[in-house]
């Protein structure tokens, strides 16, 4: 039985999510004593006491089924941040809403718009409800071209996906500019910002709940996965208009979340101080590999999440897997089309001190084989500089005799047959053909030279600068294949 021309959609091209190997059994394969996963943007802070404090006493309510109606975190974000509980829908983590959302307003006649550099996970949603994607720039700060969103609606767009901050880079469109997008937007669009990882913004950010009041097509996602450490629990939720949480509710499953992560959740919401105490402990990282890049030359994204992304150019690719043998894990970002970045998630100061110290190694051992090779060709230069002034002096030693012996036949009345000339052009020729061929050998020689990242002097570090996302773009765009996202042939 072909059960895959039985399943509704285009899920038959796809292949499962690919799902790595425990980290356990990973760490035997390697041989390596310590693993540190810093690829996937989980916090190493752990979680607030008094989210200790809910799993210490959870014994009890094992045996109970969850609230279905996640009222209890209804009403503590409605007394914290002022949300209508109307307007909120609570899920496994916003990867499940985006799925719900896909399955209900998404089908193969309609098509969907999702910026570059958005989220995988958003397009792989989008690419299992079998609606067209259409793919939109960026701007050169790596955030979504919303003026190239506008462009692209049609009377078949449905939906706009964007993630806010993107992930993983972390570029984030302001509040002003949403407004003004969201005003252009025609009210049959569904727009929906998934902001997985907008708690690191800190103070600066200004909720979005007003435009979703004034504008029932904006849908906000938000997660407690990361600042707040919540990741195995899966657990998140979504702000939207009445009418579309209605309709989610009617598709979400009535347990779709745990007691426990409801718990939790309204746990970790009462202690916001841990969560500034964890956004500042990031900030310090991240100005910790802010300047190890500005001190070795290396360029790094302007962004503040929890992860940084850094340029390190044609060595990405081995840095990466060498980084691997030692049991560090980090996210080369080759599946979006980004040869040359690596993305790293943060963790604590020694698991920063132990992964800059690598990549230090791995930078002096570049300069140093790159001195050497500039050595050896200055040598080889020298050397073929020596010999060209060798072969000179025996030519003008050859020129000498010559015009003795023809100034000696002059005198002498001697005739002259010729041959003194030819033997001067002889020499000539021989000359040409032997300084070619040593340009050759030069040219080839230069060609081999290696273009590794030299170490500055420490009086001359500079602050590392912003990669121009716009010489990025039409490399990401050119890119068939995700880390996440499987196709079948």
């Amino acid at each position: 039985m072909d059960f895959s021309s039985m399943v509704n959609g285009d899920i038959a091209r796809f292949l499962p999510y690919h799902m790595s190997k425990p980290l356990s059994v990973i760490q035997k394969d390697l041989g390596v004593k310590h693993l540190f996963r810093l690829n996937a943007s989980e916090s190493p802070f752990g979680v607030s006491k008094k989210v200790r404090d809910v799993l210490a006493s959870y014994e009890e309510r094992m045996a109970y089924f969850p609230d279905a109606h996640a009222y209890e975190l209804k009403q503590k974000l409605k007394s914290i941040y002022g949300y209508n509980v109307n307007h909120i829908t609570v899920g496994a983590d916003t990867q499940e809403l985006v799925s719900l959302l896909c399955r209900a307003f998404l089908n193969p006649d309609v098509n969907v718009i999702i910026p570059q550099l958005s989220s995988v996970n958003l397009e792989r949603s989008a690419q299992l409800s079998g609606a067209r994607i259409i793919t939109t720039g960026i701007m050169d700060d790596w955030t979504a071209d919303l003026d190239a969103v506008l462009d692209s609606i049609n009377e078949r767009t449905r939906m706009v996906l964007i993630s806010n901050p993107s992930n993983p880079l972390g570029a984030f469109n302001v509040y002003t500019d949403l407004e003004a997008f969201m005003e252009l937007v025609p009210p049959d669009v569904i727009v929906v910002l998934d902001e997985e990882l907008i708690d690191f913004l800190g103070p600066g950010y200004r909720d979005l709940y007003p435009l979703i009041v004034a504008h029932p097509n904006l849908l906000v996602l938000r997660s407690f996965s990361h600042a707040y450490g919540l990741a195995s629990l899966r657990i998140g939720y979504m702000l939207s208009g009445e009418e579309i949480c209605g309709l989610i509710n009617v598709l979400r499953d009535p347990y779709n979340v745990s007691q426990l992560a409801l718990d939790c959740a309204c746990a970790a919401l009462d202690d916001r101080s841990f969560v500034k105490r964890v956004v500042h402990a990031y900030d310090v990282e991240r100005n910790r590999f802010r300047d190890f890049c500005g001190y070795y030359g290396l360029t790094m994204l302007n962004t503040r999440t929890s992860s940084v992304t850094i340029d390190f150019g044609t060595q990405a690719e081995r840095y990466y897997n060498a980084l691997v043998q030692l049991g560090i894990f980090t996210r080369p970002l080759s599946y979006l089309g980004l040869n040359t970045l690596i993305n790293i998630s943060m963790g604590r100061p020694n698991v920063t001190d132990y992964l800059l110290s690598k990549l230090e190694e791995f930078i002096v051992a570049d300069s140093q084989a790159l001195k050497a090779a500039q050595e050896e060709e200055a040598a080889r230069i020298a050397s073929a500089d020596d010999s060209d002034e060798s072969m000179e002096n025996s030519r003008s030693k050859k020129r000498r005799s010559i015009a003795k012996r023809h100034h000696l036949r002059s005198k002498l009345g001697s005739p002259d047959d010729g041959s003194d000339e030819q033997l001067l052009a002889e020499m000539e020729r021989e000359a040409a053909a032997k300084e070619a061929a040593v340009d050759a050998a030069h040219a080839a020689d230069g060609a081999d030279v290696s273009h590794a990242t030299a170490v500055p002097d420490a009086a001359s570090a500079d602050t590392a600068a912003t990669t121009d996302a716009a010489t990025v773009t039409a490399a990401a765009a050119a890119a068939t294949s995700t880390a996440d996202t499987h196709v079948a042939p």
